[in-house]
Order: structure tokens, then C-alpha cells, then sequence
């Protein structure tokens, strides 16, 4: 198994597919809020609350998945 050094690229593996690209935010539901007044397709009507923070996936003109987050109150403390 190869790892990447953090920012680095990793060799992709036959048969493998890479999952979308996470955007992180400080405050997701005003960034939400901007991004679609600007014309941003989103696969949700809202963001929403998971175990780990908030989050929902936007849709570029290609096709591409992105994921948007915000990471719980708890984790960007850094005590969890």
C-alpha cells in the first residue's frame, strides 16, 4: 500500500476510483447559502447534520462531485 506524504499524490490503483474532494468550512449553512445564490447545483435542498459535523455535495457543469463539510464543535477543538 502506498501513502502520500500530506499534499502529495498518490499512484492511483487499477480498479480504483477516487471519491470527491472535501471543501471544509467554518460556518457551511452561510457558505451554502452564498454558493446557491451564485447558481451552485447541490443534491440536497439543505445541508445536514451527521455524527461528525455537517455536510452536503455539490454538482460542477462536468458532472463532478464535491463535498462540502463542516467539522463538529467537538473535533475543531481538538479533543476528540
Amino acid at each position: 500500500m502506498t501513502v502520500a506524504a500530506s499534499g502529495q499524490p498518490v499512484e492511483r490503483q487499477p480498479g480504483t476510483t477516487p471519491g470527491p474532494p472535501f471543501l471544509e468550512s467554518d460556518d457551511l449553512r452561510a457558505d451554502f447559502k452564498v454558493l446557491r445564490d451564485r447558481g451552485v447545483t447541490f443534491d440536497q435542498p439543505e445541508p445536514e447534520d451527521y455524527g461528525f459535523g455537517v455536510r452536503i455535495e455539490a454538482v460542477d457543469p462536468d458532472g463532478n462531485r464535491i463535498s462540502l463539510r463542516q467539522r463538529a464543535a467537538w473535533q475543531s477543538r481538538g479533543d476528540g
